[in-house]
């Protein structure tokens, strides 16, 4: 019987999903998750703010409670964008960053495309350069290719080292992209994301170097284990033990500066 891994889900967002659905993630074998500020339906600057609150004071004693080591990507979202005022959201990151349990700035990036979404990078982007911390980027699901060329311009022209940046939901199609810019990938394995299969194929033609699994769960309705299956997945095609605990554990816990043991 195969060996279950230590998993870091690096991409969750627990307020939309249950306390026994945490339990149940942790049961399969998860022991670190990062959560990382959402988009809202009516995003307003006291809105996100109030969500940024949220997710540190609600989620991560959440994500404890069940077993899990909760840590925090904070940023806004290409769907959050308010119609003013994202300075003044973005002043209060700064102080945010003082906690060690705010590991990284996201999720930013392009999900339509356009100068207001594209300036909202750019500030995000200097405003990591400033801080010193690594940055999350979404890619969305139409038009990938098109919008994940452009984001590469932009983190080439504003953003910090490329090791410094993760590039999110990545297909079979700018994977490559994004490794040969130096940057991390996730692969989100879940329903309407990338397939566990693809995912497994993916790993075992490219390494596993700077290639973070992730489920994006609490996103849609989906499948809660979709990363452990994955995992599994990738025992099964005896892939080495090493390969698995890299893009499992060790590659986020590397990203993330937060150490791996």
């Amino acid at each position: 019987m195969l060996a279950a891994p230590r998993l870091f889900d690096a991409h969750l967002h627990p307020e939309r999903l249950r306390d026994v659905d945490l339990e149940t993630l942790r049961f399969f074998g998860v022991q670190r998750a990062l959560v990382l500020a959402h988009f809202l339906e009516e995003p307003s600057v006291a809105a996100l703010r109030a969500q940024f609150a949220a997710l540190r004071s609600e989620q991560l004693p959440r994500l404890e409670r069940a077993g899990i080591t909760g840590m925090l990507a904070l940023g806004v979202h290409p769907r959050s964008l308010p119609r003013r005022g994202l300075q003044a959201v973005l002043d209060v990151l700064p102080s945010a960053f003082d906690s060690r349990r705010v590991v990284a700035l996201g999720e930013i990036g392009l999900h339509h495309g356009g100068p207001p979404e594209e300036e909202a990078v750019v500030e995000q982007l200097h405003l990591a350069r400033r801080l010193r911390v690594p940055v999350l980027v979404h890619t969305p699901e139409r038009d990938k290719e098109r919008h994940t060329r452009r984001l590469l311009t932009l983190l080439r022209e504003h953003g910090p080292r490329p090791d410094r940046v993760l590039v999110d939901h990545v297909s079979a199609r700018t994977l490559p992209l994004v490794l040969g810019c130096g940057h991390y990938a996730g692969l989100t394995v879940q329903l309407g994301a990338l397939k566990a299969e693809r995912a497994v194929a993916l790993v075992a033609r490219l390494g596993s170097e700077r290639l973070v699994f992730n489920s994006d769960g609490g996103d849609r309705s989906g499948d809660l284990l979709a990363l452990p299956r994955a995992v599994h997945r990738l025992q099964e095609a005896d892939l080495s033990a090493r390969v698995v605990h890299r893009v499992a554990w060790a590659n986020a816990c590397t990203f993330l500066g937060v150490g791996a043991d």
